[in-house]
Parts: structure tokens; sequence; C-alpha cells
């Protein structure tokens, strides 16, 4: 890349990245809930229409809008963006909502790999793009602000939010139509170890409170707040009633199966396209096993993004 004479820009990513106090995705034990961390819990909890009070909740501690504001106006959009050219696969960001003109982008990152938050970006200038008034005078974007969940940091930064704007070298900004919040949950979870549940605002109470496993730390961090206590008694209450935990069961199985291929790039770039990308010989025996635990093939073609037709002919040779 290209440098600007005599000019020296201190990079993200020339820091290390450090996943100490990072939320582990592993078998749940008992008196644990799903992270909001995970794909499958992140779907169920913010991106329901009748569960808008909790992505609300978390918006309010960073926007200039009230809650009740936010829960009357907001609404959830189509997280599929628009393709640039015909042949271009489906992305589909994890969460896109607009209020009042403006756009809000939510992305979970579980990998710190550059690729994703550049990914990110990409997403934010799209939705940006998107907004653009065409065929008037006053023609003009919208504002987009895009919050990153991030469960990794970066060594030497303590930060547990973090704001970029585009702007000079003094500070002044270029415009504010672009923002990206960059919320570093392993020193947000630093801070709640070594410093105790008092030390912690309400939205640092709230953001551990949906990313943290443990039902009964959660309960102490939401304790006297009413949406944190509804969020916790409505998280446990999904994995047994929406098929959560088989979704995670699932989730989990592939996200182990692909990091121990080395893959975890791959994963990711999986996940902008709406699939996991990886051996497909993998995927084969995995839907092996769900057919033998008589599992529909039309669930077990979701889990595997393996045709119908291929699961059939599977299970046609198991027969044989």
């Amino acid at each position: 890349m290209l440098q600007l004479k005599d000019h020296h820009t201190d990079l993200l990513y020339d820091h290390k990245v450090s996943k100490e106090y990072k939320v582990e995705f592993k078998q749940l034990e008992e008196g644990e809930k799903i992270s909001l961390l995970s794909d499958s819990m992140f779907k169920t909890m913010f991106l329901n229409q009748n569960r808008l009070k909790y992505s609300c909740k978390f918006l309010s501690y960073f926007l200039d809008v009230s809650y009740q504001e936010l829960l009357n106006h907001i609404e959830l959009s189509n997280n599929e963006l628009d393709k640039i050219y015909e042949s271009e696969k489906t992305r589909r960001v994890d969460y896109v909502a607009n209020i009042k003109g403006t756009s809000i982008n939510i992305e979970v990152n579980n990998n710190s790999d550059v690729y994703v938050m550049e990914r990110n970006m990409e997403y934010a200038h799209r939705l940006y793009a998107k907004k653009l008034r065409r065929g008037r005078k006053d023609s003009k974007y919208s504002q987009v602000i895009q919050f990153n969940l991030n469960n990794f940091s970066f060594e030497g930064n303590e930060k547990i939010i973090d704001i970029y704007f585009l702007q000079n070298e003094e500070g002044i900004c270029f415009n504010d139509k672009l923002i990206f919040i960059q919320i570093y949950i392993p020193n947000l979870r630093k801070k709640w170890y070594t410093k105790g549940i008092k030390s912690l605002s309400e939205e640092e109470r709230y953001l551990l409170t949906l990313i943290e496993p443990n039902v009964e730390e959660a309960k102490k961090l939401g304790e006297g707040n009413e949406v944190m206590e509804e969020y916790i008694k409505e998280a446990v209450d999904v994995m047994d009633e929406e098929d959560l935990l088989e979704s995670y069961d699932k989730e989990l199985a592939l996200k182990q199966e692909y990091f121990k291929e080395g893959k975890e790039e791959g994963y990711n770039k999986g996940k902008e396209d709406g699939i996991i990308l990886g051996v497909k010989e993998s995927k084969i025996e995995m839907a092996k096993s769900m057919l033998k635990d008589d599992m529909p093939v039309k669930s077990i073609s979701k889990y595997t993004k393996l045709s119908v037709r291929e699961i059939e002919k599977l299970r046609e040779n198991k027969s044989a």
C-alpha cells in the first residue's frame, strides 16, 4: 500500500490482538444461557419484531434518542445488501434498522481478522450509498452508525468503547454521517472481574447481561433493571421454546470443525455470504450423522448448506 510522504498513520491493526477475557464458545453447562455473541441468539433476540425492546435498550445508551422513542419509531430493515453486480453473492449484515432517517447497523465479531473489520466497513459504506435520494436538488447521503461487538481487544488499549469518525489530524470531522463504534467485550469483562460490579455503569451492566453465559451472574448484573431482568428470563426461555439449543449446537459444531481445520478466515468469509465455507466432505459427514438421527432433510440442508437433492442422494445410498 502507498503511504503519504512525511506522514505516519497509527493503524489499529498495528497493535497486537488480545483474546484474554473473551467469551468462550463451548457446550453449555447447567445454569448457563447462550451469549448474544452467538449468531443463533443474536438473531433470536435482536432480529425479532416482538423483541425490539432489547436492541432499543442497547441503542438508547449510545444515541441521543430515548428508549421509549426508539421503541415507538425504530424499524427493522431487510438485512440483505443491494448487489453491485448481478452475479455477486447475496451479502447480509447482522442487524440494520432505521430511526429518524439514520441507518443503524450492528455487527457481531468473534474473529479478530482484519478482513472482518474491513468487511464491516464496506457494509457501512454500502448502507450509506444506498440512502442517496436521487433526482432532487438537495440530494444527500443519510447517516449510518455502525456498532461492532468485538469478542477481542488490542494490547495496550483498555478502552471498552472506541468511536471513529472521518476527521483530520486536528480532530475536525469531515462529516458525522459515517460513525463506527467499536465495543471491546474482553475489556469490559476484565473491568468487571478486576474491579467488581459496583465499578460498572448501567450501560456496561446491560452489555454484560446480554453476553454473559452464567445465568446467576447475569441476574446479579441486571438486578433492579426491568429490561435486563426480562432479557435474562426470555433468553433462558427461548432456548427450549424455539429449539435454540439445537441451532446453537449446530453453530458450535460448524465453528469447531472449521477452526480445527485452520479455516478461521474461511468461516468469516462464509458468514458474509450467508454460508460457511469449508471442505465439502465435512458437510457430508455431518449430514450423514443428522440422517442417522432422523432429522428432516430441509433442516439438514439448512445447517449444512448441502442441497436437498444431495441429502436425498445420501439417504438413498444409506438405504441401498
